[in-house]
């Protein structure tokens, strides 16, 4: 139960934040007890994430992301007590990503265009994926395409040597409030 409430906590500060994100809720209990949770997130009205989740007890036992886009399955990630892993799906026209911290925890996923445009993102607490606010996918944009730019092969050939320290410098100021 302690996951659930975790899992329905967690959800609330990004549904509060961006009004594009819808998550819709099932649970089913079997008769040994455990509960199994279905999640589905969309974004404008548009499937971008399905988190199915098993519990035991209020213990987590398997929680599965399928991860999409342009109504696409893009990837999925799957937990379990003792391991993680994750799949792409081949053929897709999109990539995904997986962010982890010090501690080997997920922290975030991103979906992207094969030339480094980010399409949809999400951030992860305790394991369990939900959508990332808007303005977030807007931001890793801005600073992404302000790093494609400077480390552009002709531009970094071209620049003077100063002057490519100085543009470095510059980026890093404009976006360390970001």
């Amino acid at each position: 139960m302690k996951t659930l409430i975790s899992l329905v906590l967690s959800c609330a500060s990004v549904l509060g934040a961006d009004t594009s994100i819808r998550v819709a809720t099932t649970f089913t209990t079997n008769a040994s007890g455990s509960v199994s949770t279905k999640d589905v997130f969309t974004r404008n009205g548009q499937t971008n994430l399905v988190r199915n989740t098993s519990t035991t007890s209020g213990v987590v036992q398997i929680q599965m992301h399928r991860f999409y886009y342009d109504g696409l399955l893009v990837g999925e990630f799957v937990a379990m007590p003792e391991s993680s892993g994750s799949t792409a799906e081949a053929g897709s026209p999109y990539s995904i990503g997986f962010a982890f911290g010090p501690n080997k925890e997920v922290k975030s996923a991103v979906i992207g265009t094969k030339d480094g445009v980010v399409l949809d993102a999400f951030m992860a607490t305790n394991g369990a994926f939900y959508p990332a606010d808007i303005s977030l996918i807007g931001k890793a944009n801005d600073i992404g395409g302000d790093v494609i730019k400077l480390f552009a092969p002709a531009h970094v050939t071209n620049a003077p040597p100063g002057e490519f320290e100085h543009e470095v410098e510059q980026l890093i100021e404009k976006h360390k409030d970001k």
